[in-house]
């Protein structure tokens, strides 16, 4: 697979009373997050982003807005590029954390996003001292790893004080040896729209044309040139010819979130659960780890498009 250099992090925060979170809390916590960080940075706390004079060094406008010139950039016309990172809530819908429970996400990051770990530390400082969600109930962040070559390594614990490195560099997603079968689970709801409908039932081809989707563009903003990017997704395509989908245990499931810049509820449902695939699976083995670390489909930024891969045995690759 193409290279994108990216850096992925874990959040450890603590619940320093007893709190009441939604069920799926990607938007909260990534709202939350991106309130907490223009903060934490914002030089001229007055001035609206588009007209900022600084707006071109600001770390809240390289990660949250990211911009890029209309008549260079890899799509004419278009002045924003895809977000550079995707949080990874719990995947859990429990909704009560006692006092002291931990409540962890997963932050990855790619192209303008990398290199500023310092800043997201702060802002999850602050997102802890108000809270995810509108009963303000704090948290504590208790300490930062780094997803590296030797795997997970402390970057910052809340004792010390002190952040070990200014970041890490994480390793090429390994594909899961799948000898002639294996399950593609859906965490969290994967939206993949075709001929301008959203999916309802998930088979082998959309799921793919979702994931090369993905990978194209990203590639384009942030990793060069795909290795099908020319090709379209037909070149994906015929690496599955001896792959077919056994069993499908799909559903589609709604999910509600409240959008503070629109000022509306927004309906964000998708397809979960779990496919079957057998046949000869090996071609598309890095492909599918390749999703596993960037998501596919849409709202990736939100934690949506998750998921992982098992292999024959059940276990993860």
């Amino acid at each position: 697979m193409f290279p994108i250099e990216h850096e992925i992090y874990r959040f450890r925060l603590e619940a320093l009373e007893e709190t009441r979170l939604p069920p799926f809390k990607g938007s909260a916590l990534r709202g939350a997050f991106g309130h907490a960080l223009k903060r934490v940075v914002c030089a001229l706390r007055n001035q609206e982003c588009p007209t900022c004079l600084v707006r071109e060094s600001c770390t809240y406008q390289r990660v949250f807005e990211t911009r890029v010139d209309p008549a260079a950039g890899p799509k004419t016309g278009v002045d924003v590029a895809p977000h550079p990172y995707v949080l990874v809530p719990p995947i859990e819908e429990r909704t009560q954390y006692a006092a002291g429970e931990p409540v962890e996400c997963t932050l990855l990051l790619m192209g303008p996003a990398l290199g500023v770990l310092p800043y997201l530390v702060y802002a999850f400082q602050e997102l802890g001292r108000r809270g995810i969600t509108v009963e303000r109930k704090p948290l504590g962040l208790r300490q930062v790893e780094g997803f590296g070559p030797s795997g997970w390594e402390v970057v910052y614990d809340e004792g010390a004080g002190v952040l070990r490195t200014p970041r890490v560099v994480a390793p090429p997603p390994v594909p899961a040896p799948l000898d002639g079968r294996g399950v593609v689970e859906l965490l969290t709801p994967l939206r993949v729209k075709e001929r301008g409908r959203f999916v309802n039932e998930l088979d082998l081809r959309s799921l793919l044309l979702a994931l090369w989707r993905r990978s194209e563009i990203l590639a384009r903003y942030y990793g060069g040139a795909s290795p099908a990017a020319d090709e379209g997704p037909a070149a994906l395509f015929a690496l599955a010819e001896a792959a077919r989908v056994v069993k499908s245990e799909t559903t589609w499931k709604e999910w509600t979130r409240y959008s503070n810049r629109q000022g509306t509820k927004m309906q964000l449902g998708g397809v979960v659960g779990r496919l079957v695939l057998e046949g000869d699976l090996e071609p598309l083995a890095p492909w599918l780890a390749w999703g596993e670390r960037f998501h596919v489909g849409k709202a990736t930024s939100f934690g949506l498009g998750k998921i992982r891969v098992l292999t024959s045995t059940g276990e993860q690759g």
